[in-house]
């Protein structure tokens, strides 16, 4: 088949909404690096199909905040509904009616992949529901070339769920002895046969990669080089961070989901508050089930004046410019996490306070991350505490921060993932 001709093909379990025949609405940071990697890849792959999930008309209303709109023929990625969410959620009473909605997905992969000249999907993390699973196994079967994505080293969640109170015992055996495996199984299937592996983490390359060399650590970065914090900027914060009289900015960026802990963060702020006289701001940026919550959790802690919540906001140079003027972001995950915000914050100059889970490990070779034990709201609160009368140590990881965030754009990391493509699926550039 010709260059001009090419179909590349992304399998994953990421949400739309349809605004009519020919526009999505879909999360902004998604949303870019769809139309970066579309740059990309062309011109080996003149058509860029996506298999999503479509939501709901109800969700779309509590969402659209953080989305923003693509127009298909415009930008040239068109978007395929793999099923509708709705749908699923009704089906979840009956595992007989979820079944029979696998076929109906299946008959829809087969036509996508069939049709596709390199497959791009990952881990399916739902085993009842194993779409990208399937997908990767008719791939196979055709022999296609494929990219294939975790983004997260899942082995020790089911660990920190049940230590959390989070999962019952029953949970924890299941999640460990049964739904882990075939997780595993998933992952040492696609090693096997797929052309280019991208694990996000050190350990699961070297776990389940075993020296390969078409398996690779992907940091898979969301920053572009026109997010990173401009010099005046910059400025402007070290000024402010230098000046004892100006309180501590700290951000929370993300979902406000249980397994986030921004409780953790909301306790912590109160205790260096309240107990250790610390001057200190917090910012929570972000939508979810637990927002009501963690509200009035900040006003039983009597901080509701130091505790300002934002919502959602759209990934764009404006949201950028607001995380300018802040100063250590906190990241308090009660399971294994690899969050975007964590290089969004470094590109904003912002270092980062988070508990010892591996991701944050991973990143301490920065210099712009600390940690404390997992769990542990006092050593949280008392680093806080600590950073806010050594503002210089912040300032140092804030240079740290932006030099690393540098190395890492979206942009760089993309000409890197395609490069490897090339090589991995045995693909070549046309000549110029």
């Amino acid at each position: 088949m010709e260059s001009n001709s090419k179909t590349y093909l992304m399998i994953l379990p990421v949400y739309y909404y349809r605004i009519n025949e020919q526009t999505v609405a879909i999360e902004s940071a998604f949303a870019d690096h769809l139309k970066l990697l579309r740059e990309r890849i062309f011109p080996i792959f003149n058509h860029f199909q996506i298999g999503l999930v479509e939501m709901s008309a109800q969700d779309y209303e509590k969402k659209k905040k953080g989305m923003c709109m693509i127009e298909e023929q415009k930008e040239q990625i068109f978007f395929k509904s793999l099923y509708e969410d709705e749908d699923k959620k009704k089906n979840l009473s009956s595992r007989l009616s979820q079944f029979k909605q696998i076929f109906s997905v299946y008959s829809r992969l087969k036509q996508l992949i069939k049709d596709c000249d390199l497959l791009h999907t990952g881990l399916s993390s739902d085993v009842w529901f194993p779409v990208e699973f399937m997908a990767t196994l008719y791939g196979i079967f055709l022999k296609k070339p494929i990219i294939y994505v975790v983004d997260i080293d899942y082995r020790n969640s089911v660990l920190m769920s049940y230590k959390t109170g989070e999962w019952s015992l029953k949970s924890y055996l299941l999640g460990k002895y049964i739904y882990d495996q075939i997780k595993g199984f998933q992952i040492k299937v696609a090693v096997a046969n797929c052309s280019l592996i991208l694990f996000k983490g050190n350990r699961l390359c070297q776990d389940f990669g075993k020296g390969k060399p078409n398996v690779k650590n992907f940091l898979n970065a969301a920053h572009s080089k026109h997010h990173l914090i401009n010099s005046n900027a910059l400025a402007e914060k070290l000024l402010h961070l230098n000046d004892d009289n100006h309180p501590l900015e700290v951000v929370y960026l993300g979902r406000l989901v249980l397994y986030k802990g921004v409780d953790r963060c909301i306790q912590a702020i109160a205790m260096a508050y309240h107990q250790m006289g610390c001057n200190v701001m917090f910012h929570i940026i972000g939508q979810g089930e637990q927002a009501e919550e963690l509200k009035k959790m900040t006003i039983e802690l009597n901080i509701e004046k130091r505790v300002i919540f934002y919502g959602a906001l759209p990934f764009n140079l404006e949201f950028f410019k607001k995380l300018y003027t802040y100063h250590l972001l906190l990241a308090t995950p009660l399971r294994e996490d690899t969050p975007r915000s964590a290089l969004d914050a470094m590109a904003a100059g912002i270092p980062i306070l988070a508990f010892d889970t591996y991701y944050y490990q991973d990143l301490l070779s920065t210099g712009a991350v600390d940690t404390v034990p997992w769990l542990s709201v006092e050593q949280l609160a008392q680093k806080i505490a600590y950073y806010n009368k050594n503002r210089e140590l912040v300032s140092e990881m804030v240079l740290k921060a932006i030099n690393f965030a540098k190395e890492n754009t979206q942009e760089l990391w993309l000409d890197q993932r395609f490069d490897w493509t090339l090589t991995y699926a045995n693909l070549q550039e046309p000549k110029k």
